[in-house]
């Protein structure tokens, strides 16, 4: 399955974002990185510009600081969901 912008993005908001916003533990700064992944995200003009965006934010300085404080809290990450997000995308090994 190929799936389009939104679905994308609904995954990522299911799996990873929303969980990450409304853990008890997220902290400010965990907030305001979330909402600016989700307003990347949003900004993308396709299913294939949401794709590379998210292999590239997991291999930046600010997404590996956002891995690190979401994994103290025990929240999921993008890494957490590569698999699934690949399948997602039609990427299947």
């Amino acid at each position: 399955m190929k799936a389009t912008k939104q679905e994308l993005i609904d995954f990522l908001e299911e799996r990873v974002l929303r969980p990450g916003e409304y853990h008890p533990d997220a902290t400010p700064t965990i907030k305001k990185k979330i909402k600016t992944t989700r307003m990347r995200l949003n900004n993308q003009r396709s299913a294939e510009k949401v794709e590379e965006y998210f292999w590239h934010a997991m291999a930046t300085d600010r997404g590996i600081d956002s891995y690190t404080k979401m994994k103290a809290i025990g929240t999921v990450t993008f890494e957490d969901v590569r698999s699934e997000f690949k399948q997602l995308c039609g990427r299947i090994d």
